[in-house]
């Protein structure tokens, strides 16, 4: 089944915005004649941030009236820009009426986090760590962060407790440090971290402390610390020793998603789907379409 044969069965249309010479990230969808732009620049319609990380767009809507985005995704976005959020915010697990009816669903990425499962069975999901609170679902548009079979993986948090005294751990700001503060407060560490981690932790209720026994960094500033300095990602292409966190699902987890909400289509819109992943989903009755899959088409924008 082709791009065009799975929309048309479920009654919506997946596309790219094409944008001068190129196409606007992520990807866009026409539902019930309303367009919806998932994790885009601003466009005619609604632009649906399923989080605060920059590169799902979050910063470039946060003065877009018709963007739509979890309280908590809201904040965050306040706290790292400076500027009020100008669009309409939800609690994870409502429902929306956007012309056609949204249900949100968390995913356990960062804090604010949300999936938008619209009512013929669309599911878009941004990215997941935890899929358990997933509808099913007839077609499930999701992320394919660590879509190879070299990323199988579990979370170090053992280890990340054990070395924590008198240790620099290096995190993304937006998300990552967020968690490892309330998983080593909750172990009874002191944390400190400053800048754009502490307004962060500040914005969301998370007291950190000055000099603490461990500190949060963003992954750049690590290697200029003393002490015992790590890493925090279950990425591999770090110079420094890494301790394997991380804010997505691995290899395996995207497959067990993928059986949980047990969709007739699969649309990969972000992330690195392997030909492997593509095949043992296939192998397994799930149709696969890829982002470069997407019909084209050049919409007008509102700047």
């Amino acid at each position: 089944m082709n791009s065009l044969d799975f929309a048309e069965q479920f009654d919506f249309f997946p596309y790219r915005r094409l944008r001068g010479r190129g196409v606007s990230p992520h990807f866009s969808m026409r539902v019930d004649g309303i367009d919806f732009h998932i994790d885009s620049s601003k466009g005619e319609g609604y632009n649906l941030i399923t989080h605060a990380h920059s590169d799902h767009y979050g910063q470039k809507n946060v003065c877009n009236s018709c963007a739509v985005a979890s309280r908590e995704t809201a904040t965050i976005l306040k706290a790292s820009t400076g500027k009020g959020f100008s669009g309409m915010t939800f609690n994870i697990g409502e429902s929306l009426n956007l012309g056609t009816r949204v249900k949100t669903y968390p995913t356990g990425h960062i804090h604010g986090s949300s999936a938008f499962y619209f009512k013929d069975g669309v599911l878009v999901t941004g990215d997941v760590k935890d899929y358990r609170g997933l509808p099913m679902c007839h077609v499930l548009i999701t992320e394919a962060t660590y879509g190879s079979p070299e990323y199988v993986f579990e979370d170090e948090i053992d280890r990340l407790v054990e070395e924590a005294t008198n240790a620099t751990f290096g995190v993304y700001p937006i998300g990552k440090a967020q968690r490892v503060a309330e998983i080593l407060k909750n172990a009874g560490y002191d944390v400190a971290a400053d800048g754009k981690i502490s307004k962060i932790c500040e914005c969301l209720g998370i007291e950190l402390c000055k000099g603490g026994e461990t500190t949060l960094a963003p992954p750049w500033e690590v290697a200029m610390a003393s002490g015992k300095r790590y890493i925090l990602t279950a990425q591999k292409f770090y110079n420094l020793p890494r301790i394997v966190i991380s804010d997505h699902l691995d290899y395996e987890g995207i497959i067990r998603m993928v059986e949980h909400c047990n969709p007739e289509q699969v649309v990969f819109y972000h992330g690195n789907p392997s030909e492997h992943l593509i095949k043992e989903l296939e192998a397994i009755g799930y149709g696969v379409t890829l982002l470069h899959e997407l019909e084209k088409v050049r919409i007008g924008r509102r700047d």
